[in-house]
């Protein structure tokens, strides 16, 4: 895989965690009741981002050693 593959693989996935978590917490934190359709989409995508934000940051570290 191209290195710079891997950054949009990684910039991606970072950006999916990071957006489903504050909206996640936002909700919680400001009190707005979400539904569990979103809640359960916005979970599906941080669980599948997971796996992938590992993957590259694996190999951008191999890759820089």
């Amino acid at each position: 895989m191209s290195g710079k593959l891997i950054n949009i693989m990684w910039s991606t996935s970072l950006m999916i965690i990071g957006i489903s978590t504050l909206i996640l917490a936002g909700s919680g934190i400001i009190g707005i009741v979400l539904p569990d359709i979103l809640r359960v989409i916005l979970g599906i995508c941080e669980l599948v981002s997971l796996p992938v934000l590992a993957f590259s940051t694996v190999k951008k570290v191999k890759d820089k050693v």
